[in-house]
């Protein structure tokens, strides 16, 4: 599983599975917020892997790599009557993975690795009209392909490889208006940035990309100075700030006191650190037992839901989902 997002009590979950509960569902799932179990109540089959997820509270979109949507023709991009799962007629059609999805004031946010969006060339981040699908050709593209996407009050946040985003020199991360402006943002990262959360104590952000230049969760201040940062040994891929507390996950095995100084205090997959200190205070949180580990990091309601791929938490069975009550 690789991404999810709740929508009043149920979370909806994507990625290349074909079966949960022991029901077929082929890449996206409702489940019951609470419980964590399959609501049956919810179908749309999709034909190819699922990457991400965004919501406006009826509508679910979806992105991704596949060419259908419950029999319907639509390309790496859709939305599903959230509750009906009925198909509806927003159809972009970008070229490539969809890995970054938002909801907004009426638009849909999107990133990923296209390089046109139907037949107009948009590279790697574009914005729709949530109901009809229309293209805003005036909001800023990126030079390089976009991994995360994340709306917060009026702005969007957008992480990936790129060094640039529309005119403004961006390294891996950037904030930009719903309406097109890039603000002033800026901070320096060694790796792309697979996934970012932002609060009140500031910006985190999931950096892979290797152990010498990457592969940290960095904590900036809103403008971008760097407050700390907290090395590993493999990818950190899933951010998530719940109550004082930030959360990562990843596919690495170990804390690193710097990319130089070795890494040697064990962290299975994950650790938490203290969102709102100066320093970070991170320790191991719960074992993951895949190589390729965790994914997402999600909320939903009082639960913490890490999705990945793994088989075990804590040595217990837990394919591809785990919940985390609070």
């Amino acid at each position: 599983m690789y991404a999810s997002v709740q929508v009043g009590s149920r979370l909806f979950v994507g990625g290349s599975f074909t079966i949960v509960d022991g029901t077929r569902r082929w890449r996206l799932a409702a489940l019951d917020a609470a419980t964590g179990r399959l609501d049956t109540s919810f179908r749309a089959d999709v034909d190819g892997d699922v990457r991400s997820l965004a919501s406006d509270g009826r509508t679910l979109f979806i992105g991704g790599k596949f060419s259908q949507v419950n029999g319907v023709a639509r390309k790496n991009l859709a939305a599903v009557n959230a509750s009906t799962g009925a198909v509806g007629n927003f159809n972009p059609a970008p070229s490539g993975m969809v890995r970054g999805l938002a909801y907004s004031g009426g638009k849909v946010f999107f990133g990923g690795g296209f390089t046109k969006v139907g037949a107009t060339a948009v590279s790697y981040l574009a914005s729709a009209d949530a109901a009809t699908g229309a293209v805003n050709l005036a909001f800023p593209r990126a030079d390089a392909p976009v991994n995360v996407v994340k709306a917060v009050g009026a702005n969007v946040w957008i992480g990936g490889d790129f060094a640039h985003v529309g005119s403004a020199t961006r390294s891996k991360v950037a904030a930009v208006s719903t309406s097109g402006g890039v603000l002033g943002y800026q901070t320096t990262v060694g790796g792309p940035v697979d996934d970012l959360a932002v609060d009140s104590t500031g910006v985190f952000l999931a950096v892979g990309g290797g152990v010498s230049t990457g592969n940290s969760l960095t904590k900036t201040t809103s403008t971008g100075v760097r407050v700390w940062q907290v090395f590993t040994d493999g990818d950190v891929q899933a951010v998530e700030v719940v109550g004082g507390t930030v959360y990562a996950g990843g596919h690495f095995g170990f804390l690193c006191g710097s990319p130089a100084s070795g890494c040697t205090k064990s962290a299975k997959k994950s650790f938490v650190a203290d969102a709102g200190a100066t320093t970070p205070n991170a320790r191991a949180w719960a074992t993951f037992n895949s190589p390729l580990g965790v994914w997402d990091l999600t909320t939903a309601g009082t639960n913490l839901y890490a999705l990945g791929v793994f088989t075990t938490v804590n040595g217990k069975s837990a394919p591809r989902i785990a919940r985390f009550h609070g």
